[in-house]
């Protein structure tokens, strides 16, 4: 009878410490996201304490974060996104490319996670610029500058990424950014990424990204009719739009009198790739034809033809100082 209890007492304490196992390995996954296997090892050799569990599973996803980043560093990383935060205030601002292996790595939530580490880290590396005097901050970061930021948890963006690389399999890499401060300048800025996707809870990214620095026009005799139409948000994002689609090398030089120029260059519909005097008459066309400036505000604006993104900027009361395109992968 005795022995009886005291194997009964014995499979209970023990239901209830599986149970009681059972229930903090549910929590350690829940909070860190690692395989259970990885949980279950992690309570196995720190008594069953959430807290050192999840302090050793940083550690150990660290250590092979980094043998797996050394050991895929080579290889080519022409996917990725562009990302861009910008603060309340409108006045700082950063756009980041991170690069990855596979466009289908490029969608995982564990590489847009990184993506908003380093946007985060950017921001507030740009946060602490100061604007130059009746000007502005601008800042640009290569892969060396940016592995260095501090991230979230005190860590190094260089930790974060070999975490991300352990994690995922595929080499990730931190490629560029540039970071603008415009307080106490009178000057804003505006972004748009294409096509527009949220990273986290506050940053866009996408294959292509823009930001543009502006100022609003005071004056509002100066300002046309046409502005009470749109907003200026409105207008500022297909400003940055046209950024993203024409590919203007420089701001360029307002002269809103100018006609728009000659876009004869655009071949007919009924071009024959095959047929060579079609190309004959295409070449003919171009050099006869004036080559549209580089120059944004020269340029035809992409939402409407018929007049220049000058005109844009004129009629809305916008004066632009500058922009920022970035082209995922480009050279």
């Amino acid at each position: 009878m005795l022995r009886s209890l005291i194997l009964a007492r014995g499979i209970h304490t023990s239901s209830a410490n599986w149970s009681s196992s059972k229930a903090q390995l549910l929590k350690l996954r829940k909070k860190t996201g690692y395989p259970f296997e990885s949980c279950k090892k992690a309570l196995q050799l720190n008594d069953n304490s959430l807290e050192k569990s999840e302090v050793w599973l940083k550690e150990e996803a660290q250590r092979l974060g980094w043998a797996k980043a050394n050991k895929l560093a080579n290889r080519a990383t022409a996917q990725g996104v562009i990302a861009f935060a910008i603060d309340n205030q409108k006045e700082v601002a950063t756009m980041v490319e991170v690069n990855c292996e596979t466009d289908f790595v490029a969608r995982n939530k564990c590489f847009h996670s990184v993506v908003e580490i380093v946007t985060s880290s950017c921001l507030d590396f740009a946060k602490q610029q100061k604007a130059l005097e009746n000007s502005f901050s601008k800042v640009n970061l290569k892969s060396g500058d940016l592995m260095e930021l501090s991230g979230a948890e005190g860590k190094s963006l260089a930790d974060h990424v070999a975490v991300t690389i352990g994690n995922l399999g595929e080499n990730v890499t931190l490629r560029r950014a540039t970071c603008l401060n415009t307080r106490d300048t009178g000057l804003n800025i505006m972004g748009l990424t294409h096509p527009s996707n949220t990273t986290g809870s506050q940053f866009l990214s996408g294959k292509y990204g823009s930001l543009l620095i502006y100022r609003k026009q005071q004056d509002s005799e100066k300002i046309n009719q046409r502005s009470m139409e749109s907003s200026h948000d409105e207008i500022l994002r297909q400003m940055c739009q046209h950024v993203i689609g024409m590919n203007p090398k420089s701001v360029g030089v307002l002269n809103i009198h100018e006609p728009i120029k000659s876009q004869e260059v655009v071949p007919d519909k009924k071009f024959n790739e095959n047929d060579d005097s079609s190309m004959d008459s295409i070449d003919e066309k171009n050099s006869d034809s004036t080559i549209e400036e580089d120059g944004m505000l020269e340029q035809a604006f992409l939402l409407d033809p018929s007049i220049t993104v000058g005109q844009v900027a004129t009629d809305y009361g916008i004066d632009v100082l500058d922009f920022v395109r970035y082209e995922c992968g480009e050279t």
